[in-house]
Parts: C-alpha cells; sequence; structure tokens
C-alpha cells in the first residue's frame, strides 16, 4: 500500500463510527435565544423533549414549554403547541392559512390541521378510516373543494401536505368534478386534400379555430385528467388554372372553389406537472375528425376562338365528393402551460399535434395539423 494513503485511510478508520451516528445539524429556538448545533435521535423525535446538543459538546433537554421549535437547514421543522391542555412537539409539513402537522410515535402517525387557534385531529374515529376526509370537507369548503376532491385525498404526508398546500393558495380550483373553458387557436393544414379538380391546392393552410376545453380529474397524486379539447375551425380556397385542347382548339377557364369546415374530438389524458405559480402538462390520446360541411366543386368555362374573337361554347360545373372525407381516425398529442389568473380563472397557452393516418371510409393519405392555442378555464 503507498505510504501517501496510509494517513487518509487511519482519518477515515477514526471518523467512521461518528459518520455512522452522526447528528443533524439543527437549529433550537427558545423564547430569548436562537440556538445551533446538532440533536439526537431526530428519527423518532419525543413529543414530550428534544435533546440539544451545543457547539460545545454540551447537552440538554428540551421541553415544548421552553423551546418554541426546533429544525434542520433542510426545512424540516418541529414546533411546539398546546394540544390537549398540554403543550407537545410536532412536525409543521405545511404552514399557512391552514397547517399541516405530525406527531410520529413508533410506526404511529397522526395527522393534525391548525386552523386559527384551534388544532383539529384528522386521525380515525371509531374506527372509520375516511373520517379524515369528513375533517378535511368541513375546514377547507371554503376553497371550493368538492365533495369528489376529498374523496381523492389519502392519509400519506406526501398527499396530505400538498393537499393543504393547494387550499392554502387556493390555486385554480384544485380538482373541482371537472374544468371547463372556451378556446381559441390558429391551425395549420397539412396535406389537406387529394382531388382530381384540385392541382393547386397549396401543402399548408393556416386558419382560426374555436372550441372548449373539458377536464375531469382521475388521479390527485400524481395529477391525472380525462381532457377532451373539441375544436372546430373553418379554411376556404379558390384557384385557377387554364387548359388548352389542341383537338377541338379550345381553351377551358377553370376556377376551383374549397369551402370545409371540420370539427376535432381528441379524447386525451393529461398530466400536469402541478406548481403554485404556473403548472407545465403534457397530454396524449386517441382522436376522431368530423367533416361536418364540406363544398368542393369546380366551373369551367370553354371558349374557342372564332373570327378573331373567343366564344363561349359550354360552361360546366364539377362538383368533387371526394374532395374532403368525412372521417378520420387519428391520434393527438401536446404540451402547454398554465398560469393561474386568480383563485377561480386560469389561462392556458399550448400546442397540440393531430396526425390522422386513415380515412373510415376511403383509407386516404395520412394528415397532419399542429394548433396553436390560448384558453381560459373555470
Amino acid at each position: 500500500m503507498s505510504q501517501s494513503l496510509k494517513p487518509i485511510l487511519a482519518l477515515l478508520l477514526l471518523a467512521l463510527p461518528y459518520m455512522l451516528t452522526a447528528q443533524k445539524e439543527a437549529y433550537l429556538k427558545t423564547k430569548d435565544i436562537l440556538y445551533y448545533g446538532a440533536i439526537h435521535d431526530l428519527e423518532k423525535p419525543d413529543p414530550n423533549k428534544v435533546t440539544f446538543e451545543f457547539n460545545n459538546g454540551n447537552k440538554k433537554d428540551f421541553t415544548p414549554d421552553e423551546a418554541l421549535e426546533f429544525g434542520l437547514p433542510d426545512g424540516r421543522k418541529w414546533v411546539s403547541k398546546e394540544y390537549e391542555g398540554k403543550k407537545q412537539f410536532f412536525e409543521e409539513l405545511e404552514n399557512g392559512k391552514v397547517a399541516l402537522l405530525l406527531q410520529e410515535q413508533g410506526k404511529s402517525k397522526s395527522y393534525l390541521l391548525e386552523k386559527g387557534e384551534e388544532i383539529i385531529a384528522l386521525g380515525e374515529d371509531n374506527g372509520d378510516e375516511n373520517y379524515f376526509k369528513d375533517v378535511l370537507a368541513a375546514q377547507l369548503e371554503d376553497c371550493y373543494l368538492t365533495e369528489k376532491t376529498i374523496g381523492l385525498a389519502k392519509y400519506k404526508s406526501a398527499n396530505l401536505k400538498y393537499f393543504i398546500s393547494q387550499y392554502n393558495d387556493c390555486v385554480h380550483k384544485p380538482f373541482p368534478k371537472f374544468r371547463i373553458g372556451p378556446v381559441v387557436g390558429v391551425k395549420i393544414y397539412q396535406n389537406i386534400i387529394e382531388s382530381k379538380f384540385f392541382p393547386q391546392v397549396p401543402e399548408e393552410m393556416v386558419t382560426m379555430s374555436l372550441g372548449a376545453i373539458v377536464e375531469i380529474p382521475i388521479s390527485y397524486s400524481p395529477q391525472i385528467l380525462l381532457v377532451t379539447q373539441p375544436m372546430v375551425a373553418y379554411h376556404s380556397f379558390t384557384a385557377t388554372n387554364n387548359n388548352y385542347s389542341p383537338e377541338d382548339a379550345t381553351t377551358s377557364y377553370n376556377t376551383h372553389y374549397l369551402k370545409h369546415t371540420d370539427l376535432d374530438i381528441p379524447i386525451m389524458l393529461k398530466y400536469r406537472f402541478a406548481n403554485y405559480k404556473f403548472s407545465p402538462y403534457i397530454q396524449a390520446g386517441p382522436a376522431l375528425q368530423l367533416g361536418i360541411s364540406t363544398k368542393a366543386y369546380s366551373l369551367s368555362d370553354k371558349v374557342k376562338l372564332q373570327n378573331g374573337q373567343f366564344e363561349l361554347i359550354a360552361e360546366d360545373v364539377y362538383v368533387d365528393s371526394g374532395a374532403l372525407a368525412n372521417k378520420y381516425l387519428g391520434v393527438s398529442g401536446g404540451a402547454g402551460v398554465e398560469i393561474p389568473i386568480n383563485s377561480y380563472i386560469t389561462s392556458v397557452v399550448g400546442v397540440n399535434y393531430s396526425i390522422y393516418t386513415a380515412d373510415v371510409d376511403t383509407g386516404s393519405n395520412r394528415k397532419t395539423y399542429p394548433e396553436f392555442f390560448v384558453a381560459v378555464t373555470f
């Protein structure tokens, strides 16, 4: 072994016992003084005392009557609260209009709400495992949380902590029975049409779209929703071309008209990365496109040069019933961000991308539709 490594290994061996039993750096606050040091047995805190080690190595037991709070630099904090006639230590999981408190004794966990001067236990009552949901419903009803919302709560730290944090901010009605709102978008039509009468139709066209968003919650944590975003879009196109026939020395002047309204109906699963100030999301699912109004036809004037003048010899109208299909199946996916305006209204900015691979009736080629949109949900 290298001589230079021996001192390092020796230091590691000396430090190993301390590393295995290391206390976490902490603070403790009394009415008059703020101390820094270490806390023993922090993983199993005693509700009636805490053993604090000062930086000089001295140790002292503090009771809930002596210490106002203690905690760690990572944000975990325990506070002294009076409950059932005596002061006790509780871990404060969330603070705000309503505080969420936790007290652990062995494998048992007790969650409590502090609202104003009152502390209310969320524990089971008479063996009813859903008793805590009744307490939540009574204490949080002023943030428009519905009975179904409360039904999604679980008696677990992560779930209750997020639930209370959402209540304290009352952010865009975290999980009502459903959310709904209007949508305005810009759709880019690609590979629109296959038609013998429309040789000059561009590969891309941009048009406005209107619709609505409807969301129904499936899971509270993680936040998964069932979403539909039906959108109606109208586009029209006019093109002209000329055809000369040397056989009869005639020229056909053709004008092509396309007027079409379609309805896109995606059914998507949405995953929301919930945040208090803004919430990004992703979504995807199957989609159906219906042609609810289609007018595709061509007007043709056939003329012939006679006696130095062009004379109209025929007028024809060609109606192309196969210009646009009536039903397309495909998939739609997208992403965006939700930004709360206030407790009741949320703005949404996003993009969806739809791919329709085959017509239900004719099996025509793939069509793609990027769509940028803004929405407001209630």
